[in-house]
This record gives C-alpha cells, structure tokens and sequence, in this order.
C-alpha cells in the first residue's frame, strides 16, 4: 500500500512542472491556445482523480482482508494459546497439530496479500510480531520445519526460535 503515496508525490511533482513550464512560457510571451492549457489540466485532473479512486478501492479491499483475517484469528487465539500452555513439552494431538496447520495457512495468506502490496507495512509487522508468541514453542517449531517442506505457504517464513 506504500506505493500509493509514491504515486501521489509523482502526480504533484508533474502537475507542479507543468504550472511552472505553463508560467516560464507565459513569461516569455509564449501563449498556448486555451484549449490545450484547459485539456492538459483536464487529464491531470482526470488522472489525479482515478488515482485517488483507485486508492480508496484497494482502503476498502485491506479493510475487507484485516476484518476477515483478524476474525479467523480471533477464532484460533484462544485454542492456540491453550494448546501452548498445557501439557508443556508433550508432542501435540492430532487435532492440535491440525490447528497449527490452520494457523499456518492464514498465516500464508496474510504473507501473500502483504507480498502483492494490499497490507500496510506496520501492519504486517505486528502480525508477524503476533507470530513470534508461536514460533518461540519448540513443538510449533518441528511442526513448521515439517510442514515447510510442503512448500505450500507462498515462501511465508515463520519466525521460530532457531
């Protein structure tokens, strides 16, 4: 999403070396026909205003992904955090390790929308950091080394305690 400010700062920079161009040539006694002046700021305008559209649509599409994202995670925090604090050392269940599966999945997606440019940078990072709290459990470290190998998390790398 960091591109978009990148975008705006080139589109002020052109509309900016347009009006100083139109003034240096207007000082010299250069005139340009009304019409090209009024189609030239007409497209700027025009593309300033699909640019600013553009925008908002992919605002509306991040806050689609993080509401869902956050939503799934919401609903595996709770069974994670357990799975973590009992049984200490003890391998995981069938059934805990297919959490972790399910954590990891959504976890690749976040990374895949993050790599495509929809998700903030800060807002990566503090999933990632939320990744940590996981990737510190030894058994969800052998879980991710194994299922790493798959290669079916789009190049996500998990942060496990090495």
């Amino acid at each position: 999403m960091h591109h978009w400010k990148r975008i705006w700062q080139v589109v002020a920079a052109a509309f900016g070396v347009l009006v100083l161009t139109w003034l240096a040539l207007c000082l010299i006694g250069v005139r340009l026909p009304v019409e090209i002046s009024v189609a030239i700021a007409g497209a700027i305008l025009g593309l300033a205003y699909f640019i600013q559209q553009q925008h908002l649509q992919n605002a509306r599409f991040f806050k689609e992904l993080a509401t869902e994202f956050n939503r799934r995670y919401d609903v595996q925090n709770g069974k994670l955090l357990r799975h973590i604090e009992q049984d200490g050392g003890k391998p995981f269940t069938p059934e805990q390790t297919h959490d972790f599966i399910d954590y990891f999945n959504l976890c690749a997606e976040e990374w895949l929308f993050y790599k495509a440019g929809y998700v903030y940078d800060e807002v990566w990072q503090a999933w990632f950091n939320g990744m940590r709290q996981y990737g510190n459990d030894p058994r969800v470290a052998r879980l991710w080394h194994q299922e790493r190998r798959t290669e079916s998390y789009y190049g996500l790398n998990f942060p496990i305690e090495a």
